[in-house]
């Protein structure tokens, strides 16, 4: 088969997206445009991707595939220059097909593109355009690169990064007698472009259910699917049941038999299998099979959490390790601490790991007890089976099988109320 080469336009042409941001940039479900053009690329069978782009190119360097060619065009550069970059991509690629791609095109599938690229080749044509299904051009083509090469020295002044020139160069091939048909695609939402905040929006819809028809394909529940968010890399276990308001970003994985959400987020992490996570947030971090997190419950970067854990209302895990069958189920902040298995923690305890100068950490043995209202100063030790008492300050090591009270004795003085008069409101 025929080599065929991808040129992936990601230049700002006139658009109204009213935004500090290159267009190529902007993302639909977590992925930039630009990378759903690749994608597409490299799904149609491309060897070799090239980008031609007249902005900041450091966001396309990030997302480029290796060995991907990048021409640039600055204010400086005309189009002579970058007309003479292509000639030279070109030159060593004669017998292939140029399949010109803007990146606004990010509906588009891959699968698309592919059938799109049989027919060019199955119909012998110089040049293959590609339509909707009343006949509608669009500006995605296939074109033989020795018909590149012959005619771009006429068109180096159309502007080589914009529509302009890709109408022009269909114009310049129909009129010289080519061979040029169009390949209509049945599904015209494909052929959306977006140039606008409304088609990128529309463009995510899009996008959004074929993911989520893609998991529930693969036998994951979804109720109300349009109410959630699921990026495009995010992998989902069978029989995992996703609620209503649920937003799955990045490259988060998620296990088998779980429930997640209502309203919840999830960033970057991973969740083993039979995990319950509701009305919760959690960012780069893992939690093992069998956990209940929530409600309201906030795992923040670096957390770490075992097997048959709860992590309950109100709570907040940060940078911290959490134990095998250990219990906070309320009101509690962990913050930079390693607390081991089976142990309890206390509604309203804290670790205190911040100094004014620097964060500490805390280290909790297995089995420990730590009572409601306790503070844990790091750094500190609290060392297996030890138990602290209710509204305790704990600045020092407590020692395995101890009890710690760090409390004043309560006091009473009877008949207080009566002298001072307080009971005459």
């Amino acid at each position: 088969m025929q080599e065929l080469v991808v040129f992936i336009i990601a230049s700002d042409e006139v658009t109204n997206m009213n935004s500090l941001l290159s267009k190529y940039a902007h993302e639909i479900c977590g992925q930039a445009m630009l990378s759903y053009s690749i994608d597409a690329g490299i799904e149609a069978g491309t060897e070799k991707l090239v980008i031609i782009s007249n902005q900041n190119t450091n966001l396309i360097r990030e997302l480029m595939p290796k060995d991907t060619i990048l021409i640039h065009q600055d204010e400086q550069a005309d189009d002579n220059i970058i007309a003479h970059e292509i000639q030279s991509v070109l030159e060593k690629k004669r017998d292939a097909t140029v399949l010109i791609l803007p990146v606004g095109y990010s509906v588009i599938r891959g699968s698309t593109l592919k059938a799109a690229y049989d027919y060019h080749l199955a119909k012998d044509n110089q040049a293959t355009v590609i339509t909707d299904k009343e006949g509608s051009l669009s500006d995605i083509c296939f074109i033989n690169t020795e018909l590149i090469l012959t005619e771009i020295s006429s068109l180096k002044n159309l502007g080589v990064t914009n529509s302009l020139f890709i109408k022009n160069m269909i114009k310049k091939i129909y009129s010289s007698g080519q061979k040029i048909n169009g390949y209509s695609i049945s599904d015209s939402e494909e052929l959306i472009r977006v140039k606008d905040r409304s088609e990128l929006s529309e463009a995510e819809r899009i996008i959004s259910n074929r993911i989520i028809k893609k998991h529930m394909d693969n036998g994951v529940t979804f109720h109300l699917p349009e109410t959630s968010m699921i990026h495009n890399k995010v992998k989902i276990g069978k029989d995992t049941v996703i609620h209503p308001g649920t937003q799955l970003e990045g490259n988060t994985i998620i296990g088998e038999r779980c429930q997640i959400g209502p309203h919840s987020r999830i960033e970057d992490s991973v969740v083993k299998d039979g995990v319950y996570f509701m009305n919760s947030v959690m960012v780069q971090s893992q939690i093992e099979n069998d956990t209940k997190v929530g409600p309201f419950a906030y795992i923040r970067p670096g957390s770490s959490i075992g097997e048959n854990v709860k992590i309950g209302d109100f709570v907040e895990i940060k940078n911290s390790n959490i134990g095998n069958n250990s219990k906070v189920p309320h009101l509690s902040y962990i913050g930079d601490a390693d607390v081991g298995k089976n142990v309890n923690v206390g509604c309203g305890a804290v670790v205190v790991n911040y100094d004014g100068k620097k964060k500490n950490r805390t280290s909790v043995g297995d089995h420990a007890f730590v009572g409601c209202n306790v503070n844990l100063v790091s750094p500190v030790v609290v060392n297996d089976y030890a138990y602290i008492a209710a509204g305790s300050t704990i600045t020092e090591e407590v020692p395995e099988y101890s009890l710690a009270i760090a409390r004043n004795r309560q006091t009473i003085i009877l008949d207080w109320v009566k002298r001072k008069g307080l009971d005459k409101k």
